[in-house]
């Protein structure tokens, strides 16, 4: 419950602007990042998505296409589709919001991957 509690919590600090929601993002992030050392194929992506959709919030634009990327790479290659839906979603979601228009692509592939 860790990886959508976090999902859950960055999503409150995205629609309010109120970074007091990072707080249990953060835990979230610092769990998943302890599940990882015993679960690697199982945890990854889910830390990569989680990573990607903070740094995006606190401004570390470098590195979050990555971490999206590497994040649907994992959860497609160990068996993850509706999280890898999810990973191509919210990188569609990121991309639409900075004017970027490879977003209607992983909008498709994301839509594609939720009705496998």
């Amino acid at each position: 419950t860790d990886f959508y509690d976090g999902l859950a919590f960055l999503a409150m600090a995205r629609k309010t602007n109120d970074m007091k929601w990072m707080s249990g993002a953060s835990k979230a992030i610092s769990k998943l990042e302890r599940h990882v050392q015993y679960g690697k194929d199982n945890c990854e992506h889910k830390l990569l998505l989680l990573q990607a959709e903070s740094n995006s919030l606190l401004g570390a634009f470098e590195d979050v296409f990555r971490k999206y990327k590497l994040s649907i790479a994992f959860a497609g290659k160990n068996g993850f589709i509706h999280e890898q839906a999810i990973a191509n979603e919210r990188l569609g979601d990121f991309l639409l919001k900075n004017g970027d228009t490879r977003a209607s692509q992983y909008y498709g592939i994301s839509n594609s991957l939720y009705l496998q």
